[in-house]
């Protein structure tokens, strides 16, 4: 189940952006760089953070699960705030609002799936 989770990662990324890529076309809506970077970035910290929770889902002891749970909510918060503060340093004036936007719906996708697969793998053990 845990390769599943993966190989929809991937397929999921990959979709979203190829959208993104033609939704940020000359006169696009969103800036190009910024939210494939971004989407790159929410894929990789979606990836640590079931890494965390899986690994820890495999205990006895079910107060393991739950704090594999939190850490990877925390770990989530945390590298968030950061891309978003060096996002907000970096481009100051010249941010575009709509791709704050388009990447707080990304990580909400990125969550859904995340603990849909979850969800399941955890009435498994």
């Amino acid at each position: 189940m845990k390769h599943k989770f993966y190989i929809i990662l991937v397929v999921i990324t990959a979709i979203l952006l190829s959208v993104e890529y033609l939704m940020s076309s000359k006169e696009g809506l969103f800036t190009r760089s910024v939210v494939q970077i971004g989407t790159l970035i929410l894929a990789v910290i979606a990836f640590l953070s079931f890494y965390f929770t899986e690994k820890s889902i495999s205990h006895e002891n079910p107060n393991k699960f739950v704090r594999g749970v939190m850490l990877a909510t925390l770990i989530k918060l945390f590298l968030c705030i950061i891309g978003v503060g060096v996002l907000l340093v970096t481009l100051r004036k010249d941010l575009h609002k709509p791709d704050l936007f388009l990447l707080m719906f990304v990580y909400m996708i990125f969550s859904s799936v995340e603990a849909v697969i979850m969800s399941r793998l955890s009435r498994i053990k």
